[in-house]
């Protein structure tokens, strides 16, 4: 890390680490978790990631089409959208304790709506390559209103 190049033996911080979204797939390759998708670890999000996109990409491997890559793809991004908001908000530090609790509320619904979409998935067909798991029309609803009431 940046401490270690400068010499620093102490603790080193992190602070505000805009995220990224990569391309999630090619001919012979596919990326998970942090590789493919990351944001400021402040959220401690990251293995949740990880095993949210192993699972989406095994099942989109066992499909066997660019299609249901391409599923994985879009799956992964709308999963990651309203998080990477929140995050980015919250590791900004331009907060005060009101507006962090916001986010933290925020963070909290967005992420119930990802659960959601995980136990659509766990219902799912192993190997249906036109499901494409998402959360209910509903939880959808609110998932862009939970993050416009606390981000500017």
């Amino acid at each position: 890390m940046r401490c270690a190049a400068r010499g620093s033996t102490g603790s080193c911080g992190l602070a505000g680490v805009p995220g990224l979204v990569r391309r999630a797939w090619g001919p012979g390759w596919a990326l998970v978790g942090d590789a493919g998708c990351f944001r400021d670890p402040i959220t401690a999000h990251g293995i949740t990631d990880a095993l949210r996109d192993a699972e989406l990409l095994a099942r989109a491997v066992m499909c066997g089409t660019d299609a249901a890559l391409a599923g994985y793809e879009a799956t992964r991004d709308e999963a990651a959208l309203g998080l990477f908001e929140i995050s980015d908000a919250i590791a900004s530090f331009a907060w005060d304790l009101d507006r962090v609790k916001e986010l933290h509320q925020a963070l909290t619904r967005q992420m119930a709506i990802e659960v959601e979409m995980l136990r659509a998935l766990a219902r799912a067909p192993l190997a249906d390559p036109d499901h494409r798991p998402a959360a209910s029309p509903q939880a959808r609803g609110r998932a862009p209103q939970a993050v416009l009431e606390v981000l500017p």
